[in-house]
């Protein structure tokens, strides 16, 4: 039998991430700022041909910019399929307007695949935390293995307080955070208080990782699953980190995240071999203690609706357009008011858009 002592101790060091009955959460939706993408080669804005996985990167000046994964086919390539490594790359936003940006140039890459070995063969999913004016860049380094196989770990790089974030040299590319694990992906920062950081990682389901210094580049991987995959849900194949957490106007937190579920017609694309949806959804996230979930969405928020968002066989010009069908991504986002954010999100694997995240109490 358990005493009341010994299940203290288990909850406190399994903490349970169940939503609490007892919360009333508020309702969140999304609304599209533009029926167009604001960042596709299509619309003469990149010379890459994808543009997507979009981070927020408020520039020291007080204007806006994206951290954008940019890839293009290889030269002999046949299909949409035949496609290089991904690099990171900053674009500026236009005339305070955040559907208008400048065209993406080589010259704006940031994080190159050829900067390190592990990431040999690209680099995407970034997203960004500044913390006392330093940018902490989250991303993930993909590499092939010796026997052929794709492998992915969470990496970092930094921007000092008081360098341009613009310039490629002036980003720090920091040791693999996770290099004992196989894995690992996607990862996103929440500084809770000056003794507690989360970092939350990978797809198939949201891990958490505790930080064992205070100096935000070193952690512990705890091996606690944080958000899980749900049969007969939205989410019910693969469920990953959104942007950071961020607190809302009762003090608790809103933490969007990606998911993934069958398609049940997964032959109306050209893709081979793919079966999948992706849609937005979200959880609350106690204040006092994030590590537990106070609610969570029982449907999605944002799913793939538009052409360039769809990309399958009722798609138009789009069918041909997109890497992955069928497919809505966020991470990045910009908190405009405690309950108001501007969300960037990409389609298809292929082109960036961008909506208002709205909540209500």
């Amino acid at each position: 039998m358990i005493t009341m002592f010994e299940l203290t101790i288990l909850l406190f060091l399994f903490p349970l991430v169940f939503p609490t009955s007892s919360y009333n959460p508020p309702k969140i939706t999304i609304h599209r700022l533009s029926q167009q993408p604001i960042i596709s080669f299509w619309l003469n804005q990149s010379q890459f041909r994808f543009n997507y996985n979009s981070a927020f990167l408020p520039l020291p000046d007080g204007t806006i910019a994206l951290v954008v994964r940019v890839q293009d086919l290889l030269p002999n390539a046949t299909s949409n399929y035949d496609v290089g490594p991904s690099k990171l790359a900053v674009v500026r936003q236009l005339n305070n307007n955040p559907t208008e940006y400048e065209y993406i140039h080589n010259e704006q890459i940031i994080i190159d695949s050829e900067d390190r070995s592990y990431q040999i063969a690209g680099v995407e999913d970034p997203r960004i935390t500044i913390i006392n004016g330093t940018y902490y860049l989250f991303y993930t380094a993909v590499y092939w293995t010796p026997s052929h196989e794709w492998s992915a770990h969470a990496a970092l790089a930094t921007c000092q307080s008081g360098k341009n974030p613009t310039k490629k040299e002036n980003w720090i590319l920091h040791s693999l955070l996770f290099p004992e694990l196989s894995w690992s992906k996607a990862a996103t920062l929440l500084v809770h208080n000056a003794t507690h950081q989360y970092i939350f990682f990978n797809e198939s389901n949201i891990e958490l990782a505790l930080a064992t210094t205070n100096d935000l580049l070193h952690y512990q991987y705890k091996n606690q699953s944080f958000i899980e995959t749900r049969d007969d849900y939205f989410d019910s194949e693969l469920v990953e980190p959104g942007p950071e957490p961020r607190r809302l106007s009762d003090g608790n937190y809103l933490f969007l995240y990606n998911s993934a579920r069958r398609l049940s017609l997964p032959n109306n694309h050209f893709k081979p071999n793919w079966d999948r949806e992706y849609n937005l959804g979200w959880v609350i996230m106690d204040g006092n203690d994030p590590t537990k979930i106070l609610a969570r969405s029982q449907i999605p928020i944002l799913s793939p609706e538009l052409d360039w968002e769809r990309c399958d066989f009722t798609s138009g010009q789009w069918a041909k357009r997109g890497l992955t069908p069928r497919v809505v991504f966020a991470e990045g986002w910009k908190q405009t008011s405690p309950d108001q954010f501007i969300l960037w999100y990409q389609g298809c694997d292929a082109v960036t858009g961008v909506a208002q995240v709205i909540v209500e109490f």
